[in-house]
């Protein structure tokens, strides 16, 4: 694996729709503030291969009505199953409390037409402090930070899964090439 932090945080759904299309949707940097509460935009993109490995993207934030960034580079890209974001980053300070901080989402077909989808959450507190409140705050935080992104792509996901006028067009083919996730949250972030 290539995420450099403990695991701090694991959290799943199910979704009604193929893994294809959620990990598809997941990816797509265009949608991603569709999907993620967190997320006001994808301000820039650039690396990556053809699977979005390699790929750094800034994303615009806001996190408990404070307005910031976020900076993700995604380290693994497995189409349909898995991919990884270490969050490089950002201007709430999880890059100074936190070292090796990010996320891996996995998406596993559980039934025809159906996804469990995991976001694990790594990262080590940088510092004594920051162990207590990790322990305290930020743990919970991240929880409360990766439910709503789970929530929120699962009900993206079975929405256009549903509506086949529009699963062409968003989920089945990104529109800024690969390289989402993120959590761009703490969770996506953790």
């Amino acid at each position: 694996m290539h995420t450099q932090g403990r695991k701090q945080l694991e959290r799943h759904t199910t979704v009604n729709a193929p893994a294809g299309v959620v990990y598809r949707l997941f990816m797509d940097n265009a949608e991603l503030a569709n999907w993620a509460p967190a997320v006001d935009a994808v301000t820039s993109t650039h690396g990556g291969d053809g699977t979005g490995q390699g790929a750094t993207r800034t994303c615009a934030v806001t996190m408990n009505g404070k307005k910031g960034t976020m900076v993700e580079r995604c380290v693994e890209a497995v189409p349909d199953t898995r991919a990884a974001f270490l969050v490089v980053d950002d201007s709430f300070g999880f890059s100074t409390m936190l070292t090796g901080y990010g996320f891996t989402a996995r998406f596993t077909p559980t039934a025809s037409e159906q996804t469990t989808v995991r976001i694990e959450t790594y990262y080590t507190p940088a510092n004594p402090a920051a162990a207590v409140l990790n322990r305290l705050v930020i743990r919970r935080k991240f929880q409360t930070v990766v439910d709503d992104l789970l929530e929120g792509l699962r009900t993206l996901a079975e929405q256009r899964h549903s509506q086949p006028e529009t699963r062409g067009r968003h989920a089945d083919t990104p529109s800024e090439g690969p390289a989402r996730p993120g959590p761009t949250t703490p969770g996506r972030a953790g």
